[in-house]
C-alpha cells in the first residue's frame, strides 16, 4: 500500500502555529522572567537599603538628642565655669549631669571639662585631669598635651575619630562649648554604651558574609562590624564612598561584592554594606531556575498542543481550497503549496476590495449629491428602493419632520464655501435635527434638507436667521425660499418646490433675507389669482414635477370655480395662468403650441379649461426633463472636448474652466472624477504624457520643446514625473523607442 505524502500546507501549518505560539510566547516568557526576577532583584537591594536607612534615621535621631543635651549643658548655669569652679557648688553641678545623663539610655557616662581649670566632671564626681587620663581614659600621661590640644581643636559636635579618650568599643561624643568656628572653652564628651552601634548593625547581616561600616563626614570609620574580617578589609569598601549612586559592584579576590551605600543628610555620614553578591542574590537564583522550569514545562505542553490543533486544522483549510479550485477557476491556483494558494485567493479578494472602496470613495460626493436630488425630485420609488445606499453615505433621514430651503451664490462665493464643514456648523445650531446640502447645477441653486423634530416654526425661524448670519460674510443681499414643514420625507420634494418659488419671488421682487413661502402676501387676495399656487405651477414645471404642476393647476381652476366673478374678470385670470405656463417654457428653452395654448382661452368650462390646462403642463414637464437629460450629456460632451483641446495650454486650471463654463470648481471636479474616474490633474497628466510620447517616438524635436509645447513650463518636474510615471527619462525613452523602430 502506498504510503500517502504528506502534505506541503500541513506542514507549513505547523510550523506556523508553532511560530504563532512560540514567538509570542517567547517574549511574554522573557519579559516575565526578567521583570519578576529583576523585581525579586529590587525588592532584595531595597530591603537592605531600608535596614541602612533604618540605622541612618535612629543614629540620626540619637545624635540629634545628643547635641540637645549638649547645647542644654553649654546654657546651664549651674554647669558655668564659675560655678564649678566653687567648691560648694560642685555637688550641684554633679548631681545636674546626672540628670542630664538618665535623660538619655544611650550615655554611659558624661563629662565636662574646661580648658582653664584641672578638673574634669562626671556623674561619679570631679577629678584631676592627670587622675582621669591615668585610670578612666585610654590615652597616657605622656600624650596628654597631644590630647589636650586635640580636644582643643574640636568645633563639631560628633563622634570623633581622632580622639579615642576610652576604649575602641565606647564610641565618644564630643560637644565643644561653644560649637562653632570660635574659639572654644570646653567641651563635653559623652562616654556611649558599648553596644550602642553593635546592637543596629548585628542583624543586617545575618548569615551573609560582609562587612557593615559607618564613616563619619571626612570618610573615617565611626564603627564596623564584619562576618569575614580576614576577607574584606575596610581599604575595600572606602573606595566606592566618592561614587554616585546606591548600590556598586566590587570585585576582590576575585569575589564579587554588592556594595549598598546610604549618606545622611544630617550628618553627612555614610553607611555602607558589602555582600558578596552570590550571597546577596541567592534567592534571586533559586528564583530563576524555579522559573526556567515552570516556563520549560509550560512550553512542552504548550507545543504537543500547537502540534495537535495544527493537525485539527488542515483537513477543514484543504476542503476550503478543494471548494475555491471546484467553484471558481479564474484564479490561478496550482496543486504545489496550499498557502499560497490561499494568498493567490485573498490577495485577489483584497485586490478586490481596494477597487471596489477606491471607486466608491471617488463615486461618493456625486453618488451623495445625486440621491439628495432624486429625493428632491420627489422619484420616492427609486429613493426606497436606495435605502441601503442611502444609510450607507450617511443620509438617513430619521426625524419625523423635514423643510427645504434655497438660495444661490455666484461661482467665486462657491469656490470659498466648504458645503461639508457648513452642514457641520448648521447642524449644531439646531436641535434634534440634520441638514444635507447640494448644488443644483441646472436652477444654478443650493438645495438645503433640514430633518429632525422640526415643527415648531418658531426654532426653525431662529434657525433661518443664525444660519443666514454664518452666510452674510459672503452675500450681504443674500436671498433664502423656504418652503413649508411637512411630515414624512415623501413631502420633500413639495417643500422643495415651494422653496423655490419663495426664492424666484424673492429675486424676481429684489427682497433679501428669509422668505417664507405659507407668508408671501398677497396684494389682492381676493380679486386675483393665489400667487402663492401660480408660484407652485412656475417651479413644478421648471422641476419636470407633473404630480405637483397638476395639483397647482387643480388649486388655480378650484380658486376659479368658488369665485363668482364676472365672466370677463375670470377670462383675465385665465390669460394670467396661460401666460405663466408659456413663459415658464420660453424661460426653460422649450416650444410649445402656442395656438393650442390661446385655445385654452375659448374654453367656456372651467373644469375643460382644467383639463387642457393639465395636458399642457404634463407635456411641458416632459420636455423639460428630457431637456435637462440632454444638457447634462451635452456638458458632459463639452467638458471633455474642452479638456482635449486646451490640455496644451499652461493657463488650464480647474477655476479657468469652471468659469468658462459658469460653474463652481467643487461641482466641476466632482462631475470630472464621475465621469472620467480621474481627478483634474491625473486626467490633464495623462494626456500631456500621451502626447509628449507620441512626439519623442514620431518626431525629432528637442525635449525642452515637447515639454513646452504641452503645458509644462518646468521642464526639471516633468522628467521627475515622468520617469516616476514610465520608469525612463524622456531621453531614454525616446533612444529605446527608436531603436525598436529602426529593428523593425
Amino acid at each position: 500500500m502506498k504510503k500517502r505524502p504528506t502534505s506541503r500546507l500541513q506542514l507549513s501549518y505547523i510550523i506556523s502555529y508553532m511560530l504563532i505560539f512560540i514567538v509570542p510566547f517567547s517574549i511574554i516568557s522573557l519579559i516575565f522572567y526578567f521583570n519578576s526576577v529583576n523585581s525579586l532583584r529590587e525588592e532584595i537591594e531595597i530591603s537592605h537599603i531600608n535596614n541602612l536607612k533604618n540605622i541612618k534615621n535612629i543614629v540620626d535621631d540619637r545624635m540629634k538628642e545628643l547635641n540637645n543635651i549638649g547645647a542644654l549643658i553649654s546654657y546651664d548655669p549651674k554647669l558655668s565655669p564659675y560655678r564649678v569652679s566653687l567648691n560648694q557648688f560642685r555637688p550641684e553641678a554633679i548631681d545636674e549631669l546626672k540628670k542630664y545623663k538618665e535623660n538619655s539610655a544611650i550615655i554611659d557616662d558624661l563629662y565636662l571639662y574646661y580648658f582653664k581649670q584641672n578638673e574634669i566632671f562626671s556623674t561619679n564626681g570631679h577629678m584631676s585631669v592627670n587622675t582621669f587620663l591615668e585610670y578612666q581614659s585610654n590615652v597616657q600621661i605622656a600624650e596628654k598635651d597631644v590630647f589636650m590640644n586635640n580636644l582643643r581643636d574640636i568645633n563639631i559636635p560628633g563622634i570623633s575619630t581622632s580622639v579615642n579618650i576610652f576604649d575602641n568599643n565606647n564610641p565618644t561624643f564630643l560637644y565643644p562649648l561653644p560649637p562653632g568656628p570660635v574659639s572654644s572653652f570646653g567641651v563635653v564628651f559623652m562616654k556611649l554604651e558599648d553596644t550602642f552601634f553593635k546592637n543596629m548593625i548585628n542583624n543586617i547581616l545575618g548569615s551573609y558574609e560582609g562587612i557593615v561600616l559607618i564613616f563619619d563626614q571626612e570618610n573615617k570609620v565611626i564603627a564596623t562590624y564584619s562576618n569575614e574580617s580576614e576577607k574584606l578589609k575596610v581599604a575595600d569598601v572606602k573606595s566606592i564612598l566618592d561614587k554616585n549612586g546606591t548600590i556598586s559592584e566590587l570585585n576582590i579576590n576575585k569575589v564579587n561584592y554588592s556594595v549598598l551605600k546610604v549618606k545622611s543628610e544630617t550628618s553627612q555620614w555614610s553607611y555602607v554594606t558589602a555582600l558578596p553578591t552570590k550571597q546577596f542574590f541567592s534567592k534571586v537564583s533559586e528564583f530563576k531556575t524555579f522559573m526556567l522550569l515552570i516556563l520549560l514545562f509550560i512550553a512542552i505542553v504548550a507545543t504537543f498542543l500547537t502540534i495537535y490543533i495544527a493537525l485539527r486544522q488542515y483537513h477543514p483549510i484543504e476542503k476550503m481550497l478543494d471548494t475555491v479550485k471546484r467553484k471558481d477557476t479564474s484564479y490561478p491556483v496550482s496543486n504545489k503549496n496550499e498557502l499560497d494558494n490561499m494568498r493567490i485567493i485573498i490577495e485577489n479578494l483584497y485586490a478586490q476590495h481596494e477597487d471596489l472602496n477606491n471607486k466608491f470613495e471617488k463615486q461618493e460626493p456625486l453618488v451623495r449629491d445625486q440621491c439628495l436630488i432624486t429625493l428632491l425630485q420627489g422619484h420616492m420609488k427609486a429613493v426606497n428602493q436606495s435605502k441601503e445606499l442611502f444609510q450607507s453615505l450617511n443620509l438617513t433621514f430619521t426625524g419625523n419632520y423635514s423643510f427645504v430651503f434655497v438660495t444661490s451664490f455666484s461661482k467665486e462665493q462657491l469656490s470659498d464655501i466648504d458645503m461639508r464643514e457648513l452642514e457641520l456648523a448648521s447642524s449644531q445650531l439646531l436641535r434634534n435635527a440634520k441638514l444635507y446640502s447640494v448644488e443644483l447645477i441646472n436652477e444654478k441653486v443650493v438645495a438645503y434638507i433640514i430633518n429632525g423634530n422640526v415643527s415648531k416654526k418658531g426654532e426653525n425661524q431662529k434657525f433661518l436667521s443664525q444660519f443666514m448670519q454664518l452666510l452674510m460674510a459672503n452675500d450681504k443681499n443674500l436671498c433664502i425660499g423656504v418652503g413649508k414643514t411637512y411630515k414624512g420625507k415623501e413631502f420633500i420634494n413639495r417643500s422643495f418646490i415651494e422653496a423655490s418659488a419663495a426664492f424666484e419671488h424673492g429675486i424676481s421682487n429684489q427682497i433679501s433675507g428669509v422668505i417664507l413661502f405659507d407668508e408671501i402676501k398677497e396684494q389682492q387676495e381676493t380679486m386675483w389669482l393665489p400667487k402663492t399656487d401660480l408660484l407652485k405651477l412656475t417651479q413644478s414645471c421648471k422641476q419636470g414635477n407633473v404630480e405637483i404642476a397638476t395639483e397647482a393647476v387643480k388649486l388655480l381652476t378650484t380658486w376659479l370655480s368658488e369665485r363668482n366673478a364676472p365672466i370677463h374678470l375670470i377670462k383675465h385670470m385665465q390669460y394670467d395662468i396661460i401666460n405663466t405656463i408659456i413663459k415658464t417654457a420660453s424661460e426653460t428653452g422649450i416650444s410649445i403650441n402656442l395656438k393650442k395654448a390661446s385655445y385654452q382661452l375659448d374654453v367656456t368650462s372651467i373644469r375643460q379649461f382644467e383639463i387642457d390646462l393639465i395636458e399642457l403642463v404634463k407635456e411641458i414637464c416632459i420636455e423639460i426633463s428630457k431637456k435637462k437629460e440632454n444638457q447634462k450629456s451635452q456638458l458632459q460632451f463639452d467638458i471633455l472636448k474642452y479638456i482635449h483641446d486646451h490640455f496644451q495650454d499652461y493657463t488650464l486650471s480647474l477655476e479657468n474652466m469652471a468659469q468658462n463654463f459658469n460653474l463652481s470648481a467643487s461641482y466641476l471636479s466632482r462631475f470630472i472624477k464621475d465621469e472620467t474616474q480621474k481627478t483634474f490633474s491625473q486626467y490633464v497628466w495623462e494626456l500631456r504624457l500621451t502626447e509628449v510620447k507620441k512626439q519623442l517616438t514620431e518626431t525629432n524635436s528637442p525635449i525642452k520643446q515637447i515639454i513646452s509645447d504641452v503645458g509644462y513650463i518646468d521642464a526639471p518636474n516633468f522628467t521627475r514625473k515622468f520617469k516616476n510615471s514610465v520608469g525612463l527619462t524622456p531621453s531614454e525613452y525616446r533612444n529605446i523607442h527608436a531603436k525598436h523602430s529602426k529593428l523593425s
